[in-house]
């Protein structure tokens, strides 16, 4: 990327990820819902490149956005502002209360782009921080809730997300003639994103297990069966119903749902879509596969595609971070499990192995009474060092311990032992 005077112009991380997210802000569809293209996440979605839109990765960036503004109150602090080239200014500029309005939408998209077109002017302006994240945050809840507000589907009790619309503009979910039509995706990143309230997470839990799960194919189905080929939509759907992209149990879009389960609270859900599709992989009879995560299992409840790295970095993510808590925060290293009671061995112990900010630790949760989550509380725990035979008291506050950086700093490189309590 060059500037108006031929030099080379290069942007911060942030800068690049403002764009990102901004220019897709604009980019929408008839019904205000970021335009699909060629394919998003699932590229099985790729025949709806004219009116198609995808709720599901709207929801995602809605999460980004609030993501975005969380750190950069973070570090308001720590930064006096933040210097970013003067053409995203059309981005930023435009009032939430705008974004209902498609033709000044597209106008910005459009002054932008053509600023842009050949190069950048190479001048830039200073932000503040906090407005910066007011200006996120204003764009994140406007989505939010227009998502929650047009793309909610009612059954009953139990409801769920439009997740795409095909090339004719019509949603692609809802109760059709031949049944549900039910897509994981949207619900993965609507829970994710916090889009879904904890109303409409239990109502999206109670529809997935209705209508997409399948306890002897390895758990969630990534679709109900439309039947038809519907190639206003993509070639997913001439696939078989059961194999790949087209109803099977996917390995990466379940592990992302028990993910996003966890994250907002629902940790026995979570749990379910996790040992299940463990379950299935290590039902050696009917997977036909060495241990792992295959892409996608299919009708027959066979393991395909074996071995699927990005579905195996989601389960090891969200078994150490989310049903064992560790996880970073800010630098140091924060412990608050979500473990069930039959992740707990004979002992009533559950442990774990892993390196933090250069240090090896090994980290055991004591459940000896057997309760379940929910039952427990962290009452205490005990931090064991190669370098003393001491064990060490740790504060813990609100059912979680935080290990702060100027500690981890102190320990030694191996042999560092943190044991949790659970009352």
């Amino acid at each position: 990327q060059r500037t108006a005077s031929g030099e080379v112009y290069t942007g911060s991380i942030l800068e690049h990820l403002l764009i990102q997210h901004l220019t897709a802000f604009y980019e929408v569809g008839e019904h205000n819902i970021f335009r699909l293209r060629g394919a998003d996440w699932n590229d099985a979605l790729d025949m709806a490149p004219e009116r198609g839109e995808s709720v599901a990765f709207t929801c995602a960036y809605a999460g980004n956005l609030k993501d975005l503004a969380g750190l950069l109150r973070r570090l308001a602090g720590t930064w006096k502002n933040v210097e970013l080239a003067e053409e995203l200014e059309e981005l930023l500029r435009t009032p939430p209360m705008a974004c209902d309005d498609l033709s000044e939408k597209k106008a910005v998209l459009e002054r932008y782009t053509r600023r842009c077109a050949h190069n950048v002017s190479g001048g830039t302006v200073r932000v503040l921080p906090m407005e910066l994240a007011e200006n996120l945050e204003g764009k994140a809840d406007w989505l939010i809730e227009h998502i929650r507000r047009q793309e909610w589907i009612a059954d009953g009790r139990d409801g769920w997300f439009n997740s795409y619309y095909d090339n004719h503009g019509q949603p692609l979910e809802g109760i059709a003639e031949t049944g549900a039509r039910m897509m994981l995706t949207g619900q993965v990143f609507a829970i994710m994103s916090g889009t879904a309230t904890e109303e409409q997470v239990k109502a999206i839990a109670r529809s997935a297990d209705k209508y997409l799960y399948k306890k002897e194919e390895g758990g969630y189905r990534l679709n109900t069966d439309f039947h038809e080929l519907k190639f206003d939509m993509g070639r997913m759907f001439g696939f078989a119903y059961g194999e790949k992209e087209n109803g099977a149990v996917f390995s990466h879009m379940t592990v992302m749902y028990a993910n996003a389960l966890y994250r907002r609270g629902f940790v026995r859900e979570g749990y379910k879509a996790l040992q299940t599709l463990a379950d299935a992989a290590l039902d050696f009879e009917s997977s036909k596969i060495y241990p792992g995560i295959p892409e996608y299992f299919n009708a027959e409840g066979r393991g395909m595609y074996h071995y699927l790295t990005g579905a195996a970095s989601w389960y090891m993510l969200t078994v150490i971070t989310e049903a064992f808590g560790v996880r970073g925060e800010n630098g140091s290293l924060a412990i608050a499990p979500k473990l069930v009671r039959e992740q707990f061995g004979e002992a009533g112990t559950a442990s774990l192995a892993l390196p933090f900010a250069g240090k090896r630790f090994q980290v055991i949760a004591v459940n000896l009474s057997r309760k379940d989550y929910g039952e427990y509380r962290l009452e205490k725990a005990y931090l064991t060092t190669a370098d003393g035979p001491q064990m060490r008291r740790l504060p813990v506050t609100e059912g979680r311990v935080l290990l702060d950086r100027a500690l981890l700093d102190r320990l030694p490189v191996t042999e560092n032992q943190i044991t949790v309590e659970l009352m």
